[in-house]
């Protein structure tokens, strides 16, 4: 069953939001693990592509035909953030997931288990959603990975620093707005920045999550080696210096980093690519489809 989209008429309660620029060989696995979500709400996957030129576009194309849950932006853009901030704008859903073109949702009901108990438009919504994120190479074979989970402190004290990955994060829609969307002018810690500029400025109730969320794939230009994370750290110093003085941002600082280490561990990180199985990935009376390829 595919998810539900926009039933009898009614706007989407959670939009994913995907940007990509030649992601062929990973954007069919994200476009598979929305579509095939197990629930009764609406739900909507904004996809905005910079300018693929490797098929990705394509594959977009033809899950949209398959879904009827698809919306497209086909336009360039001025890096990562710039596109993250145009499915801001065309996001409907009240709350809006980030999920990357090599991450993907880790179960049929992932969506269902994380609004569970939750309405549409309800006043005592959380603001904040948060689960874990399990980051790593892909494939079945043991290795070093991370298992990026929300420290509990995170929905008791806010300011220390600790943070959640966008993968593993839903935010009202009101909230992301409220602060602007995400720096276009950053180049690897926009949405770091965002999370603490929401936390200081609206002080959100956070619902966390007993479960993983999300597989992310290691890579991408935030941690793409050591210089990327001291760049990184940097603009998330400077940003938070100008509200928290030097000293605070530092301990902040100090703490995302106590809690990115904390993160490493060995062996399989479990969860690779459930929808691989055709059962999973093709409805009945379906043709099966490959998540190497558009269908």
């Amino acid at each position: 069953m595919l998810a539900a989209i926009e039933a009898d008429g009614a706007a989407p309660f959670v939009s994913v939001v995907t940007v990509s620029l030649n992601s062929a060989s990973t954007i069919a696995a994200t476009l598979a693990s929305v579509a095939l979500q197990d629930a009764e709400f609406g739900i909507e996957h904004v996809c905005v592509d910079g300018g693929s030129r490797d098929g990705t576009r394509e594959i977009i194309d033809r899950w949209a035909e398959r879904s009827g849950g698809v919306r497209r932006i086909f336009e360039a853009d001025s890096g990562i953030f710039d596109a993250m901030n145009k499915g801001l704008r065309a996001a409907r859903g009240e709350y809006v997931l980030y999920l990357n073109a090599d991450d993907f949702l880790l179960a049929r009901d992932t969506l269902r288990r994380a609004m569970q108990g939750l309405a549409p438009g309800s006043a005592g919504n959380p603001g904040i959603i948060a689960g874990n994120v399990r980051m790593g190479q892909g494939g079945d074979g043991p290795g070093l990975w991370r298992h990026r989970r929300v420290p509990r402190l995170l929905a008791r004290r806010r300011g220390t620093g600790f943070f959640p990955l966008h993968q593993g994060m839903l935010a009202q829609r009101t909230l992301l707005e409220a602060v602007g969307g995400f720096d276009a002018t950053l180049r690897l810690a926009a949405d770091v920045n965002q999370f603490y500029d929401i936390e200081r400025i609206h002080r959100p109730s956070v619902r966390l999550l007993g479960f993983d969320v999300a597989f992310m794939l290691a890579g991408g230009a935030a941690n793409a080696g050591f210089g990327a994370m001291v760049r990184g750290s940097m603009e998330i110093y400077r940003h938070l210096r100008r509200s928290h003085g030097a000293l605070r941002s530092a301990a902040m600082l100090a703490a995302k980093t106590f809690q990115s280490v904390s993160e490493v561990r060995y062996g399989r990180a479990r969860g690779w690519r459930w929808m691989s199985d055709p059962s999973m990935v093709s409805p009945p009376g379906e043709e099966e489809v490959s998540l190497d390829r558009a269908v």
